[in-house]
């Protein structure tokens, strides 16, 4: 399996990262991704990439970890630091696309600037041919509209996909995977995994959101790449299918998203 979006680079995994990666490794977890938040974890990530095989990284600004009071003039300035980043790191182990972008209503933020965020980061990753990971919260009718409107055409992932049918089917369309983790766990994730199966496994990849976003049953417990197989559990049941067929569909789904067909390197070997 393929943990395609899980945060090893933040500060609650530094102390015990090798034991994290073996506990996943025991579960059957071969790779994962860690998705770029903002420039001063951006090391952290390739850090760990470079560390230990199996391990890769995106980089990217998430709508939380804006610059406080962020103007538009702003933005170009924080385009050209995160393209120097990617070009420096882009022919290197490791690096695989841009994210984790987004539109967040939730956020104190301004929408336009969001929306101009968003923008340039889907041109970044036009111009060097490469997938994004989104994220959303109230925002999927700003999302699908930025997409049509930038012409962007590299796919990627959307990020805990929450929504209806019809949502889902249009970021399908757009040339999107969904990303399924620990929400449809729950009770209240049956609107969610109906949507999923409307779509169907093809066009699903697997994801904990570690630390963020634990399973049914872990409440309280931080999130961590060896749960993912409750995800798997699940999607079993539903599609009426085993663990395998499951866990071999989506990891193509993630080495098709982003080009990992060649990368043979699996396992979280220290290098």
């Amino acid at each position: 399996m393929i943990d395609s979006h899980c945060h090893l680079d933040l500060a609650c995994f530094a102390n015990d990262i090798d034991a994290v990666l073996h506990r996943a490794q025991a579960n059957g977890i071969q790779q994962c991704i860690i998705p770029g938040i903002d420039p001063t974890h951006w090391p952290i990530a390739e850090q760990l990439a470079q560390r230990f095989c199996g391990v890769h990284f995106t980089l990217g600004h998430h709508p939380f970890f804006y610059p406080k009071a962020l103007q538009h003039e702003q933005i170009d300035g924080l385009m050209t630091k995160l393209r120097s980043q990617l070009m420096r790191v882009l022919g290197n182990k490791g690096c695989i696309g841009i994210g984790e972008i987004g539109i967040d209503r939730t956020l104190d933020t301004p929408i336009d600037i969001q929306i101009a965020m968003f923008d340039a980061q889907l041109k970044l990753a036009q111009e060097a041919h490469l997938p994004v990971i989104i994220h959303h919260r109230k925002s999927h009718d700003l999302i699908i509209g930025r997409i049509r409107h930038t012409g962007f055409t590299q796919g990627g992932v959307i990020h805990a996909f929450s929504g209806n049918a019809q949502i889902a089917q249009e970021y399908v369309d757009s040339g999107f995977c969904l990303g399924v983790g620990g929400t449809i766990t729950y009770p209240r994730g049956h609107k969610t995994l109906t949507s999923i199966m409307h779509v169907g496994l093809a066009h699903c990849v697997l994801e904990t959101d570690a630390p963020d976003m634990p399973m049914s049953g872990r409440q309280g417990q931080r999130n961590e790449p060896a749960y993912l197989t409750d995800v798997v559990q699940v999607l079993s049941q539903a599609f009426k299918q085993d663990s395998h067929s499951i866990a071999t569909m989506t990891s193509h789904n993630v080495q098709r998203t982003f080009a990992l067909l060649s990368k043979s390197a699996t396992g979280f070997t220290v290098i």
